[in-house]
């Protein structure tokens, strides 16, 4: 844990929360985005309410909705902006900083479909979309896999955002749903765009997915080899099974320089 956040642990209190509000809001003004700073007691997180809307993060120093789409363009839709009327999946969706600015891109006549597995994150991510009124998505609380089976994923919280590994014996047990299964429950002709951030299930996601691949034209595909190099855990390390489904599937791979390891990660498919 950073510094910033053993502090911030250690004077998180009911009578310290004003302050720590006013002094969220100050330094959001230094940083040149004006944006107010509150306590969420529904959620025991951190409300950023700008003009765009507002975010949720476990302290009072996260992303406003702006950043999250500055966010999201840097990292995910670098290949394909997501348009009007488009369809999304959004696999992996955490505490909604995707969700927010992809549901924003796709309109009224769009739809995004938010997945999340953690029971406590997916609270989060439904407190978010209320908190924006955020009709055009659809939440889904689950672990996208290969088969609809249960799955144990673990439970390691740093705030509420998850580190959420599946096959973890000591974690906790969670749906599980293929994309073929949400193509059927959502009844979609076409996917405009997924992306998928699932910390080492790509695979079976999209073994899961086989039969629906071919109405999907552009995917962003979060893989984490970086982490096996640092862990040496090899679960870890899907990157190549990855661009050969989607290559098999008829996609067009492609693989962005970048110096972060985590962003380099990704693969941009499209058809």
């Amino acid at each position: 844990m950073s510094l910033k956040h053993t502090v911030f642990h250690r004077v998180n209190r009911p009578s310290t929360r004003r302050i720590l509000e006013l002094a969220g809001t100050a330094v959001a003004s230094v940083q040149g985005g004006k944006a107010k700073i509150t306590y969420d007691p529904q959620s025991g997180g951190w409300m950023k309410r700008t003009q765009g809307g507002v975010t949720l993060m476990p302290y009072p120093y996260g992303m406003s909705v702006e950043q999250c789409l500055s966010f999201a363009t840097d990292v995910f839709l670098r290949d394909y902006m997501i348009r009007p009327g488009d369809v999304v999946l959004d696999i992996g969706a955490g505490i909604g900083t995707e969700a927010l600015p992809f549901a924003h891109l796709a309109g009224d006549a769009g739809k995004v479909i938010s997945v999340e597995a953690h029971p406590a994150t997916f609270a989060m991510l439904e407190r978010v979309c209320r908190l924006n009124d955020l009709k055009n998505v659809e939440l889904v609380q689950a672990a996208v896999m290969d088969s609809d089976e249960p799955v144990m994923i673990s439970d390691m919280r740093e705030g509420f955002c998850q580190e959420n590994r599946v096959g973890d014996p000591g974690g906790i047990e969670v749906p599980g749903v293929t994309i073929a299964d949400l193509v059927a429950k959502f009844n979609l002709d076409r996917i405009d765009f997924i992306k998928m951030n699932i910390e080492g299930a790509e695979v079976p996601a999209l073994l899961g997915a086989r039969d629906v691949l071919p109405i999907v034209r552009h995917a962003a595909i979060g893989c984490h080899d970086f982490l096996a190099d640092e862990t040496g855990e090899e679960f870890y390390r899907t990157m190549e099974t990855v661009r050969a489904l989607l290559q098999d599937a008829g996609f067009t791979v492609r693989r962005t320089q970048d110096p972060r390891p985590w962003a380099a990660g990704y693969l941009f498919a499209a058809r």
